[in-house]
């Protein structure tokens, strides 16, 4: 099932871990764009939507694939579980923040999943190249990097300080 977003394009599927600093091998569609070692992003489909990953390094390997690092993940186990997962690239520079007035302050929200399970509590939220990102700690005070995306979002409620988003499964857990 494609990600529904049109901006998209597939570049590959990651097909192994690569060595033991958790870059990934990316077996690439029918080209090479000559753009890939200017990227500064690909999105790595979980659950069927689209999340954001910067790129550290790219490198060509002799088979004509690709090897991608990304910044943050730097083990083998850490990149393992996105073995067989689809690796998508922006087709066009997309200069343009996701939709949310930069005048809404973020910080100090608690942040919720569809389910109303408590995520955690936004520090502050990072303005990125390609969207903004919410930073947070859960109860046990692991520090997470929640991409906020006009997709996953179900409700902001300035009164009560709260956002829901419909989170890809495990995304949460990711950068633990």
């Amino acid at each position: 099932m494609p990600v529904p977003n049109d901006k998209l394009i597939l570049l590959g599927k990651i097909i192994k871990v690569h060595g033991y600093g958790g870059s990934v091998m990316i077996n690439l569609e029918e080209y090479l764009p000559e753009e890939i070692p200017e990227m500064e992003w690909v999105f790595i489909e979980i659950d069927e939507k689209p999340v954001p990953f910067l790129i550290s390094s790219v490198k060509e390997h002799a088979s004509g694939n690709i090897i991608l690092k990304f910044d943050g993940y730097d083990s083998r186990e850490a990149m393992s579980e996105f073995t067989g997962c689809r690796v998508f690239i922006d087709q066009e520079n997309i200069t343009e923040k996701i939709g949310i007035p930069p005048q809404i302050i973020l910080a100090g929200y608690k942040l919720f999943d569809h389910s109303n399970n408590y995520i955690g509590l936004i520090d502050k939220v990072m303005s990125l190249p390609m969207q903004y990102m919410l930073v947070l700690h859960d109860d046990s005070g692991n520090e997470l990097l929640i991409p906020l995306s006009e997709d996953w979002l179900i409700e902001i409620d300035k009164n009560e300080k709260y956002i829901i988003m419909d989170l890809p499964e495990g995304l949460n857990t990711i950068n633990e």
